[in-house]
């Protein structure tokens, strides 16, 4: 079997004061006088099935920790969760903004095409972000956050088919003036600030509550080039209303503003390719060492690039209300979001110190007729659902209805630099071709690449528009049954149209007819054809019908996509002790397919569409607490089967978004809490995943 991920990992956290999980934020438990009576009185509440629960008793495998413990753990931000959590994974390649991959137990949705959803949702106060990048802000003023591990598409908005990220900010106090503030200084210059305030401005009935965050700190990834990678250098401000009239309804008002300005994501190179050690760089006119002076385990040991600056800026911001009203017997929840991000990367070369191409924002150094790169994403979403108790407290139901629109509106430029020919030539020249730039003094019959460029334009406006229900019905006091179902429907439609192009280059190797002396080297145009005419940096429908085989180059095109599920879950749960919990669940999750917005998805007649992901998961989950509730050890044996798992891969000339007709991932976790004394308490994690492709894939 291939595999596409293997995750296996444990962590051991120590802290002192506080424990690591979190405890209620609804409803705090009261102080007993002896340790063992207030190890008993923890209580844990999440909202992982949208119902304020024990989390010993929620039929899900979910990890939650509140603001002390995230603090105690280092934890500033999402990229940081895997130290408290071995299931959660999160690495960004190339860009934070673009380049941001989730995964939880193994699994998540690989690349940085813009067109692809995160199989791990993440929602900041019940409003959905569309994608990785919006949530790697600060987590500032959290109460809570939760990770829910496995498919939650019932009754989670969007695409969350691996997992999901809820992420709770603490509520303005409506009783009393509070505040908080505190300050980090660290190695590279790290400096961060947080602080906000509560204030109560009509007693116990409107609040408002206000707080900020700074972090900046040098990068800790030098470049021989003189440039750094992996700083921090952000902002956020959120401002929050509560008005509590009565006990009956309450809504809350909340809007936040954030900024970065870093640089990401250069990284060192570990092995040298074997070109470097036949001196073929060298006879291509270009450094021995291909632009890459330092590699090896030592590079990466002392971080260690070889890279020009990498800047990767984010601006976003957004707001959101939520209503929470009594209807007799049933409870009203409303909630509204609405985002506006905008992000713009730079990467001026290949990870090298050669000038081969650059992803451009624009600047003096740009070619004056290529705009700006850019990524702008506007969502919309609204949820309304309805819950309470029937049949004499053993039914608990919910019912909702969930609406989302996004538009995405992208530009994607690169231009070719003055060593983009002699590197390709090193390719050319090792498989025979003369000299010692052939691309362009041979195949581009003397016309040089550098400055050719294209500024590509994708749109992609999506609608969802789903109906959810979740009912818990209780048999005895120590059996219960649990069903989900939601019909999700999900429409696209995605463009993609060139803005700007120059490529002279291109257009001479594939006119060249390599005639006479040089008839020898046909078998060597495809290949000169598919570099030169590097698709991110070609003008869209140059090649003729004779040529439309050799080079995946840009075509336009404008498609819709359609597609609907009916997503289900169905679990059983059974206590045979006070402290004991049992779980059997079968779900099955989705998460809907798209555009791959890439210059080349349309090439040569292809489809730029990809289709949804499916997944069906089993798993049984055991949670217990021993020694009057001072040591809890919970643990979940899962089985995901998957179809038409997405898949991005860069080919060396194109990104290539297609379907896997299977997957699978297999596992186990288990999460060890032991309080031994008020002041003192251990934790420990273990997760083995096992994600591969079949063979017969």
């Amino acid at each position: 079997m291939k595999k596409f991920e293997l995750l296996s990992a444990t962590a051991i956290a120590l802290f002192a004061a506080a424990p690591a999980y979190a405890q209620s934020t609804e409803a705090a438990p009261q102080v007993a006088q002896d340790a063992e009576e207030d190890v008993a009185a923890d209580e844990i509440i999440v909202t992982a099935t949208l119902r304020s629960e024990n989390l010993q008793e929620v039929p899900i495998a979910v990890s939650a920790f509140n603001t002390e413990s995230l603090e105690k753990a280092g934890v500033r931000d999402i990229r940081s969760l895997d130290s408290v959590s071995t299931s959660f994974n999160l690495n960004s390649t190339q860009t934070e903004s673009g380049g941001t991959t989730l995964r939880v137990r193994g699994v998540g949705t690989t690349g940085n095409n813009t067109g692809l959803e995160s199989a791990v949702g993440i929602f900041l106060d019940g409003v959905y972000l569309s994608r990785p990048g919006i949530a790697l802000g600060d987590l500032l003023d959290v109460s809570q956050v939760e990770l829910l591990r496995g498919p939650q598409g019932t009754l989670f908005g969007r695409n969350t088919s691996a997992g999901a990220l809820n992420i709770k900010t603490a509520k303005p106090n409506l009783n009393k003036f509070e505040g908080f503030a505190n300050g980090t200084y660290g190695n590279y210059d790290l400096i961060n600030l947080q602080g906000g305030i509560s204030a109560p401005l009509v007693d116990g009935k409107l609040g408002v509550r206000l707080s900020a965050a700074y972090r900046n700190q040098d990068g800790f990834t030098r470049s021989v080039t003189g440039a750094e990678s992996n700083d921090r250098n952000r902002y956020i401000v959120r401002g929050q209303l509560y008005y509590e009239p009565s006990s009956d309804f309450n809504l809350r008002l909340i809007a936040d503003y954030q900024k970065s300005n870093e640089k990401c994501c250069d990284a060192p190179v570990i092995q040298e390719s074997s070109i470097v050690a036949a001196n073929i760089f060298l006879a291509a006119g270009l450094p021995q060492n291909g632009g890459i002076p330092v590699s090896g385990v030592a590079a990466a040991q002392n971080r260690r690039s070889n890279g020009q600056q990498f800047r990767d800026r984010i601006e976003q911001g957004g707001g959101s209300a939520e209503i929470n009203a009594k209807l007799g017997n049933a409870d009203l929840v409303s909630i509204t979001g609405y985002r506006i991000s905008r992000a713009a990367s730079t990467q001026e070369t290949d990870f090298g110190t050669l000038n081969v191409f650059s992803t451009n924002t624009g600047g003096s150094t740009a070619p004056a007729d290529i705009l700006p790169s850019f990524t702008k994403i506007k969502t919309f979403n609204q949820e309304v659902r309805i819950s309470g108790e029937a049949l004499e407290e053993k039914l608990q139901y919910l019912f909702g209805v969930y609406y989302s629109d996004e538009r995405i509106n992208e530009v994607q430029s690169l231009s070719l630099g003055t060593d983009f020919q002699r590197a390709i030539s090193v390719n050319l020249i090792a498989l025979g071709a003369p000299g010692s730039n052939p691309a362009q003094n041979i195949f581009a019959s003397g016309v040089s690449a550098a400055g050719n460029f294209a500024s590509n334009g994708f749109r992609q406006n999506g609608r969802n528009i789903s109906f959810f229900t979740n009912e818990t019905f209780k048999i005895t006091d120590n059996f219960s049954i649990n069903a989900g179902l939601r019909y999700s429907d999900d429409r696209k439609k995605g463009s993609f149209n060139q803005l700007a192009a120059r490529s002279p280059a291109c257009l001479a190797v594939l006119a060249n007819p390599l005639a006479g002396p040089l008839a020898g080297l046909q078998a060597l145009k495809p290949l000169a054809v598919g570099l030169t005419c590097f698709p991110f940096a070609v003008q869209t429908n140059i090649l003729g019908p004779n040529t439309a085989a050799l080079a995946p180059t840009p075509v336009p095109f404008d498609r819709v996509f359609k597609d609907n599920e009916l997503i289900y879950t169905g679990k059983l749960t059974w206590q045979p002790r006070e402290n004991i919990n049992t779980y059997l669940s079968y779900t099955h999750g989705y998460k809907a397919g798209g555009f791959n917005l890439d210059p080349t998805a349309a090439a040569g007649g292809a489809d730029p569409r990809f289709k949804s992901e499916k997944v069906n998961t089993y798993e049984f989950g055991l949670k217990t607490k021993f020694l009057n509730n001072a040591l809890t050890a919970n643990l979940a044996i899962f089985h995901n089967d998957l179809s038409d798992f997405q898949v991005l891969e860069f080919t060396g000339v194109q990104f290539v978004t297609f379907n896997v007709d299977k997957a699978k991932a297999t596992g186990a976790e288990l999460e060890l809490t032991a309080k031994l004394s008020r002041e003192f308490t251990v934790n420990g994690a273990f997760t083995y995943s096992d994600a591969r492709y079949p063979k017969k894939c």
